[in-house]
């Protein structure tokens, strides 16, 4: 079309004169897709050491010491086991054939508790992990764009 001619086009009719002249109408569209690229790689390295350490631990022991006490008395009923501060008397009975029957308390068991601790020591073996990454391959800027893979949008 030149700068002073004009085209209208009114709908049902013709143009004033009988130049007609078609206009492009354009569009763009948008198509994106996806590329996968390898940027760079690493290794991995895991390393186990081991270490020996020596564990201490505070044990208890508990000990009865016992004692025979002979007491060889005449009783008329069985004495009751009793507690004499950390001393537990535990009367022993024991029937005598006399002219007569009589319950005689031939001894007392006096038990005691005895503690003792000691510290015992052990090898124990103990392990720590170590991880070391080393980055190998690193890509340019450049080759970062040469597609790995297509995926689609």
């Amino acid at each position: 079309m030149q700068s002073n001619e004009r085209a209208e086009v009114i709908a049902g009719t013709k143009p004033l004169n009988e130049l007609t002249e078609v206009i492009p109408v354009i569009e763009e569209i948008l198509r994106i897709e996806k590329r996968e690229f390898e940027s760079g790689r690493v290794v991995v390295r895991k390393t186990v050491t081991e270490r020996d350490e020596v564990a201490e631990v505070l044990l208890r022991q508990q000990d009865l010491i016992v004692e025979r006490v002979p007491v060889g008395r005449a009783v008329s009923e069985a004495p009751q086991t009793r507690q004499d501060g950390d001393t537990l008397i535990v009367p022993i009975l024991e029937e005598v054939l006399v002219v007569e029957k009589r319950l005689m308390l031939k001894e007392e068991l006096h038990i005691r508790k005895h503690s003792s601790e000691r510290i015992e020591q052990r090898n124990v073996r103990l392990r720590t992990e170590h991880v070391e990454i080393e980055q190998t391959g690193r890509m340019s800027s450049a080759e970062q764009m040469i597609p790995k893979k297509e995926m689609p949008a």
